[in-house]
């Protein structure tokens, strides 16, 4: 299954970018997403800014992630 998570990019270095979730920060290739500013939302896969979404929509796509990972531990 692929898997592609929202962050907010943070940095923009060129064709690099720096994207942050919860903390976590990740160098992403915006190649994809070329108009990309800081600030943005971005959905990445395997290290790459693969579309941008607004922020609402990160949030309810987080949401969701939270929740499959609860039933997940739940059922540990």
């Amino acid at each position: 299954m692929c898997l592609a998570i929202p962050m907010r990019l943070v940095e923009v270095r060129g064709v690099e970018g720096v994207a942050e979730v919860r903390g976590v920060t990740r160098r992403v290739d915006l190649r994809l997403c070329p108009d990309a500013e800081v600030g943005a939302y971005l959905l990445v896969h395997a290290g790459s800014a693969i579309a941008r979404v607004d922020e609402e929509e990160a949030a309810r796509t987080l949401a969701l992630l939270d929740e499959a990972i609860a039933r997940e531990d739940a059922l540990s």
